[in-house]
């Protein structure tokens, strides 16, 4: 009998860099936000473009969306915890 060795799951916390085109106006909007966001902030909770689109992406998960996931990506709902704790 042949002895079939499983691949390790994907490390959901891992980071990835991705390119993104959008409209301008769309970046001008982050921008401001960052610039909200970063007003009176000390430097050790000043946030960076990435870091705020990532919080917006992220809120637009749902905990239903999230739990309908995991039957496709096995351990997303831990990866967000994780997550959620990291950043909080």
């Amino acid at each position: 009998m042949v002895n079939i060795s499983r691949f390790r799951p994907a490390d959901l916390l891992a980071r990835r860099t991705i390119t993104v085109e959008m409209p301008e106006f769309l970046l001008r909007a982050f921008e401001c936000r960052l610039e909200e966001a970063n007003s009176d902030a000390a430097e050790e909770e000043r946030v960076e473009l990435e870091h705020l689109i990532e919080i917006q992406l992220a809120e637009g998960l749902t905990l239903a969306e999230i739990a309908h996931l995991e039957r496709q990506v096995p351990g997303i709902r831990e990866a967000v915890s994780k997550w959620l704790a990291e950043i909080g």
